[in-house]
């Protein structure tokens, strides 16, 4: 266990971040989270966390994290965003055995980076958002056997100020390589719900997204234990937290298994309010003639795909995803049936939103109200098994991957 310690001028802050809480630190300030010794010295490792620039302003080095006690090759591991000609970009080094990604890292958004060293091979990587961008061989592992492990700012980097400009959420540091795939899935996966086991209602994801719910039982799923709901308005799952579905026109997915007792109500509702109203949309549910609808809000109306076959007696896998380039689509059990164009998508500008399963509680009226809904309104009776929710589109692969061992 390392618990850091903040020093520095101004105090330090704490602002709502990527999940729960972020630290908030000034470029031009001698703020830093301080632990002990991290003992990466001869081994390989990953490093990894969400970030959020609110500027980029330092001459060279905006600090993520590293240990630097002092500018001497392979004794100075530090994970930056460096100032390289217009524009700063995810670096990565021990000093001397460095790394750049060469590409631009844009002020005011999220981003996931991950800095993997394998010792073996002295290879460096650098990851965003889940996909890797830049490798490089080093001469030597990591050599430094003290000092603090140092985060948001490394003074001994450069003489003049490095200080992360923005918040800081989610770090991490394992004594492993961490693999491609698990990387993208700690980027991308913003909650999964299996509803199994003696905790039914915790995220399986690497959030630990909040949940609750209400009237609600469990039921033999498609695998082990699903959740089922009574078709009233009191019976429902909320998680809160999803950013990945607060954040206008950035990708996303939402896979889930659905065995309905009958098709009407609306199966999944996103909202500001935990009441489920303010700026809100009906995602998944049933038209008024039974046929199952997956929309999204676009910058006018809804984009919506119908689909008029599901069953109410197995369970069917159901994939929606968006992206600017390929529009909305739904996978019904490992097959696409339905495709249509929708370049943009419409949310608040909000990071927290909240996602409720088997209801639309007080936003059935409100939030069905903008042309194009298809969905009626109303309560889901029936069983939802393994939930997930994406911040990127997943492939026709990662559909196939889903439906086969989910």
């Amino acid at each position: 266990m390392h618990n850091g310690t903040p020093t520095g001028s101004p105090s330090l802050v704490f602002v709502q971040g990527y999940v729960g809480q972020a630290i908030s630190f000034a470029a031009n300030s001698s703020q830093v989270v301080t632990t002990s010794y991290i003992p990466l010295a001869n081994t390989s490792f990953s490093v990894d966390a969400w970030i959020y620039p609110t500027g980029l302003t330092n001459i060279l080095h905006q600090s993520i994290c590293g240990i630097c006690p002092a500018k001497v090759n392979d004794q100075c591991l530090h994970m930056t965003l460096r100032h390289t000609g217009s524009y700063y970009s995810l670096y990565f080094g021990l000093y001397g055995d460095d790394v750049n990604s060469n590409t631009a890292v844009l002020a005011n958004n999220w981003e996931h980076a991950a800095f993997v060293f394998e010792a073996t091979t002295r290879t460096l990587f650098i990851y965003r958002n889940g996909i890797l961008l830049a490798t490089g061989a080093t001469s030597s592992v990591l050599k430094v056997t003290s000092g603090s492990f140092q985060i948001g700012n490394l003074p001994y980097l450069e003489s003049t100020f490095n200080t992360f400009q923005g918040y800081i959420d989610e770090l991490s540091v394992s004594g492993r390589v961490k693999s491609a795939c698990e990387i993208l899935e700690q980027a991308t996966l913003a909650a999964r719900f299996s509803f199994d086991g003696s905790s039914p209602l915790v995220d399986l994801g690497p959030n630990t997204v909040s949940s609750l719910a209400s009237n609600y039982s469990l039921v033999s799923g498609r695998t082990l234990q699903a959740i089922s709901f009574m078709g009233t308005s009191s019976s429902f799952f909320q998680a809160s937290g999803f950013l990945a579905l607060g954040i206008a026109n950035q990708p996303f997915s939402i896979s889930l298994w659905v065995q309905p007792q009958l098709l009407a109500g609306t199966i999944m509702h996103v909202s500001t309010n935990s009441s489920g109203t303010g700026f809100c949309a009906p995602f998944i549910g049933f038209a008024s003639n039974g046929s199952l609808i997956v929309q999204l809000m676009t910058n006018t109306s809804y984009a919506a795909i119908s689909y008029s076959s599901l069953s109410l007696t197995d369970f069917t896998h159901i994939v929606q995803t968006w992206s600017s380039t390929n529009g909305l689509r739904l996978y019904i059990n490992n097959v696409l049936v339905g495709s249509i164009a929708a370049t943009t998508y419409q949310t608040v500008s909000s990071w927290i939103n909240y996602v409720t399963l088997g209801s639309c509680l007080n936003g059935c009226v409100s939030c069905s109200a903008v042309p194009g809904n298809q969905v009626l309104p109303g309560s889901f009776a029936g069983a939802i098994d393994d939930f997930r929710v994406y911040s990127r589109e997943v492939t026709a692969s990662d559909v196939c991957t889903l439906f086969a061992y989910s």
